[in-house]
């Protein structure tokens, strides 16, 4: 029997043999942070961040390093552009939906609000690259260090622009555990509002419900519920992001007039420089996931794979970020966030005083 080949006469093995020393040591450190981040289970450690800080340490430690290269690279790229495809399954939009009209409108223009300003402030003001004030703006506005790991394959993102908005915002959020619970008498919040406060303000899943919790069952529900409506607009941020980048780059073409091919194949590939193959997936897997072709079980199942991959993914993209560069940008980035973090929290507290008369 031949041996099973890729391309002209290339065995495939022969192609991946490059990438395996790195691709074993993502997956390895992967699996054990991931196994550790389920035992331990704590708001103040997040598997993603760590497995980042590790593949950073590694990097940095070792510069001259060269064996994990080439396997580095593809976790960093194809796996986690698949872990962002299959977590659409852990996305039911009808429970978002119920929650109310006024809630999500209310979640709705805190993302976009957070986003006009990370760019406004980051890019515009203080000098960030593009991109990175992108990843700075989806991490704080949506859902924490899965979003940046998302949107970072779409919009082209560095490693060490990862890096830095992860980082950061991953420290000033664990932050907002021990001080936001500080505004609820200074402020006069209900259980209720402050539900709200933690749900728009905090960074991740994790740190919304232990910052929410410390006041009551209550407020753990509502910020949940808020940072879940976050959550489902990871999707057409992403999207629209997207659109917006293609057609900068279009913009920037000198001639878009002779494209050669059929209507049907010009009209795929708009498609695809329009929105990845990746989120295409996330969407038709989040479908399924909506109307029940997929059950909350799978949907745990699949979301828990998607986590694995996504943490394989951190140690692959810390492995090659320089950390000079991201502390060249490190107080650009933090003040950025503050001031997202301060546009939620008085949106919070104006909007939620409407919401909580109601």
């Amino acid at each position: 029997m031949s041996m099973l080949t890729f391309g002209k006469n290339a065995p495939i093995f022969t192609l991946l043999r490059p990438a395996l020393p790195g691709l074993a040591f993502c997956a390895l450190v992967g699996i054990l942070i991931n196994q550790l981040d389920r035992t331990v289970n704590s708001p103040y450690l997040d598997g993603l961040l760590i497995a980042l800080v590790i593949g950073i340490a590694v990097k940095n430690l070792f510069p001259s390093a060269v064996w994990h290269q080439t396997g580095s690279k593809l976790t960093g790229k194809t796996v986690l552009e698949f872990a962002v495809m299959i977590l659409g399954a852990s996305v039911f939009a009808p429970d978002i939906i119920q929650s109310g009209f006024g809630l999500f409108s209310l979640v709705i223009t805190g993302v976009v609000g957070s986003m006009a300003l990370a760019y406004l402030v980051g890019h515009k003001v203080l000098g960030l690259n593009r991109k990175l004030a992108v990843l700075v703006g989806v991490g704080n506005s949506v859902c924490g260090n899965s979003a940046v790991a998302v949107m970072a394959p779409v919009i082209g993102a560095r490693p060490s622009d990862v890096g830095a908005a992860i980082g950061i915002s991953a420290i000033l959020g664990a932050m907002q555990i021990l001080l936001l619970q500080l505004l609820v008498p200074i402020f006069g919040l209900s259980d209720y509002h402050y539900g709200i406060l933690a749900g728009m303000a905090v960074y991740a899943v994790a740190q919304v419900y232990a910052a929410s919790a410390v006041v009551s069952e209550t407020s753990a529900s509502v910020a949940v519920i808020v940072k879940l409506g976050r959550v489902l607009l990871l999707s057409p941020v992403v999207i629209t992001t997207a659109l917006l980048q293609s057609r900068f780059a279009r913009s920037r073409a000198i001639d878009e007039t002779h494209e050669i091919g059929s209507s049907t194949n010009r009209h795929w590939s708009m498609a695809y420089l329009y929105v990845p193959w990746f989120m295409i997936g996330f969407i038709i897997f989040s479908g399924l996931r909506s109307v029940g072709v997929i059950d909350e079980v799978m949907g745990v199942q699949i979301r828990d794979m998607s986590k694995l991959l996504f943490t394989m993914a951190m140690v692959g993209i810390g492995l090659s970020v320089d950390l000079r560069t991201v502390v060249s940008v490190g107080a650009r980035v933090a003040l950025t966030i503050v001031v997202i973090l301060t546009f939620m929290i008085t949106l919070s507290i104006v909007g939620g005083s409407f919401l909580n008369a109601i």
